[in-house]
């Protein structure tokens, strides 16, 4: 390698200078490269997430997403390498290329894992105004033009952001608007609210579980657009664990560590997806809780978002798992039949489909665990309409021709034994099996038995006089008459007990995880 003559104080040939030269000569092209684009559009695309090395005469210029390498190499490539040209003479040459994502156990990650749709930087006008890009295209703020001024691209950024226009990927997040309340998720919904709208008196840190499907993402995209259309100068972060994850590591590797905590702690708001990924990752939940803290005392607010209670999740550190307790915790249950009622009634007007009341609690009744669920059906129900040229509304009867029927075992599934419906109804309405099994006659016990006749005799083949024996009765006219009551419970919508929840919705939950559960039972 030729060095300049301010770079060459050492013998080529010593070992203990060759360190050396390298850093001198990658210090030299960074000044160099400053000089030649200016200060300010030198921190614009070279200070935030892209990287430069040298390995013998090439020098190497490492930008964080393919838009931003692009960019550079289409505007910038002339300028890098006078600069290069400046530091190692004629023989030296420049590849603009962009940082591959690393995992924790050092595998690549798939291309559709590494571009996750729900990993987004969300950076506003604060950051464009210096001219900060953003490190992910979701929200990229345009390039001011090669031949514009600094000041004109930060004065564009402010015109762009300042005006409350949100960059168009960035307003695709989802919105508050487009959620549906219920008495699963008015708390997460109410704490998101208040995290959005920049609330004082909303919690340091909010922390969302649930099952999947139950609109915890759509929480946390939404608070992260409240607060940007709320506070446009604000700096707020959006992305997955994994991303984070693979981020840290990335930057380890390449020595940019303190570049990483920049742009992850000086923010106002850090909402990060599926925290359960740091699982047994101990360096990665180190650093995370460092963030944590350095982003609480900066008064900032943090959103997570996980399929378990931080207690429940595996081989997480204790230290994490107090911060996240000393926040607010909340479970956001499956949605109940009135909320999932309302989702269907959107969604098919969303679609176009003209359904009954009728056909919508039909479609709420079978669709029992997630919103995704709901979607599905409702996706499926569109095309098959089309497809079969069904006009007008559509009925209950509709619904059922056309998406099958609830019991229906899927090809090749093992049945369904009476003692799982047995234990699922137990653990379900919280009674023992001895009451079951008893002469008892409180309330909560005769419905549950009606509710194992009910669900046996759709579910599975057994006679009344089977379900009996099952349910240790010598006849079986107690457990067809048992079945007949709650038929009319059912037809009735009665609940369970006085302000208790309401029958349909206890043999929908039961019918939908039993129906999750087949095929892990022996015949």
């Amino acid at each position: 390698m030729t060095m300049s003559p301010a770079l060459s104080n050492s013998s080529p040939s010593s070992r203990s200078a060759r360190p050396l030269d390298h850093a001198r000569a990658l210090a030299a092209f960074r000044d160099s490269l400053s000089t030649e684009l200016g200060v300010h559009r030198y921190g614009l695309w070279f200070e935030n997430g892209t990287t430069t090395d040298l390995h013998d005469s090439q020098f190497t210029v490492s930008a964080a997403t393919p838009y931003v390498a692009d960019w550079i190499n289409r505007n910038l490539r002339e300028s890098i390498k006078r600069a290069a040209v400046a530091v190692l003479g004629e023989a030296a040459t420049v590849v603009v290329t962009v940082v591959s994502a690393v995992v924790e156990d050092g595998s690549q990650p798939s291309s559709s894992s590494a571009n996750s749709s729900k990993a987004a930087e969300l950076t506003h006008a604060s950051a464009a105004a210096v001219g900060i890009p953003s490190a992910n295209p979701l929200t990229r703020p345009q390039p001011p033009a090669a031949s514009s001024q600094a000041s004109d691209g930060a004065n564009e950024s402010r015109r762009r952001y300042g005006s409350g226009q949100l960059p168009a990927r960035t307003a695709s997040l989802r919105r508050f608007e487009d959620f549906v309340i219920g008495e699963s998720n008015r708390l997460a919904f109410a704490a998101s609210m208040q995290i959005g709208d920049g609330a004082a008196e909303a919690p340091p840190i909010l922390f969302l579980h649930g099952e999947c499907g139950v609109g915890k993402t759509h929480l946390i995209q939404a608070l992260c657009r409240r607060r940007a259309e709320r506070s446009p100068k604000q700096v707020i972060r959006y992305v997955t664990a994994e991303q984070f994850t693979n981020e840290y590591i990335a930057s380890v590797r390449e020595g940019s560590l303190e570049q990483f905590r920049k742009r992850l702690r000086r923010v106002d708001l850090l909402a990060i997806d599926d925290v359960h990924f740091f699982a047994n990752k101990t360096a990665t939940q180190a650093e995370f809780l460092h963030t944590i803290d350095a982003i609480d005392l900066s008064g900032a607010r943090v959103a997570l978002v996980s399929d378990e209670h931080p207690r429940h999740i595996r081989k997480f550190s204790q230290s994490l798992v107090s911060r996240f307790l000393s926040g607010m915790v909340v479970k956001m249950e499956r949605p109940d039949r009135t909320t999932r009622s309302e989702l269907v009634r959107r969604l098919a007007r969303e679609r176009g489909l003209d359904v009954t009341t009728a056909a919508e609690d039909a479609i709420a009744g079978r669709c029992a665990g997630s919103i995704r669920e709901i979607e599905g059906a409702i996706t499926r129900l569109g095309a098959l309409v089309e497809l079969d040229g069904v006009r007008g509304q559509i009925g209950p009867g509709t619904v059922e021709r056309l998406l099958g029927s609830d019991g229906a075992a899927p090809t090749g599934a093992a049945p369904i034994r009476l003692t799982a419906i047995l234990a699922a109804v137990c653990e379900r309405m919280k009674v023992t099996r001895e009451d079951l099994l008893g002469s008892g006659r409180h309330a909560r016990t005769v419905v549950a038995r009606g509710v194992i006749a009910h669900l046996a005799r759709e579910l599975t083949t057994h006679s009344y006089p089977e379900i009996a024996r099952a349910l240790g009765r010598d006849t079986h006219s107690a457990v067809h008459t048992a079945a007949k009551r709650l038929k009319v419970m059912l037809e009735q919508d009665v609940r369970v007990a006085a302000g208790g929840e309401p029958v349909r919705e206890v043999v929908d939950q039961l019918r939908h995880d039993l129906g999750r559960s087949r095929g892990t039972h022996a015949v």
